[in-house]
């Protein structure tokens, strides 16, 4: 038996709305990531702290974890776990909040800094230092530069 007529467009109309209520739209991705730069960036000047992760002390991957936790998003604490947790992109890709590794030849060990947006990035650099922006393009980060890893959708 047909439904009639006014019943097909009430149902089409019904089923557009309950598919909205479905696919709820996610967080806005893009102030999370304005949040975690601005975070980074409020820490600039901070000291340099092995094992450091608040705002008396940084190690990089400190920084990185602070900036995150301060916009409520969980990471793992060391730079390994960080690369891991995330999808790996080309630098080209980067996105601020994004994180950039990079393996210096002394110690063997994984540096983490946090892309800005612009071509610079903010990070703890190391002992006797302070929490700096640096450009990505200059030779000592070009020549050390591993991968982008996105934590973020």
């Amino acid at each position: 038996m047909p439904l009639p007529r006014l019943v097909v467009p009430v149902l089409l109309m019904l089923a557009l709305l309950l598919g909205g209520c479905a696919s709820r739209p996610t967080p806005d991705h893009l102030e999370l990531r304005q949040h975690i730069v601005e975070t980074a960036l409020g820490q600039l000047g901070r000291p340099y702290r092995y094992g450091g992760r608040d705002p008396d002390g940084f190690d990089c991957s400190g920084l990185v974890q602070f900036a995150y936790s301060e916009a409520g998003v969980i990471v793992p604490r060391d730079t390994r776990s960080q690369r891991e947790a995330g999808k790996t992109l080309s630098l080209s890709q980067a996105q601020p909040g994004d994180l950039l590794f990079y393996r210096f030849e002394y110690g063997g060990g994984l540096h983490v800094g946090l892309y800005l947006g612009d071509g610079r990035m903010i990070h703890a650099p190391a002992s006797g230092r302070q929490v700096s922006l640096v450009e990505v393009a200059s030779p000592i980060w070009k020549k050390r530069y591993l991968e982008t890893i996105r934590l973020l959708p």
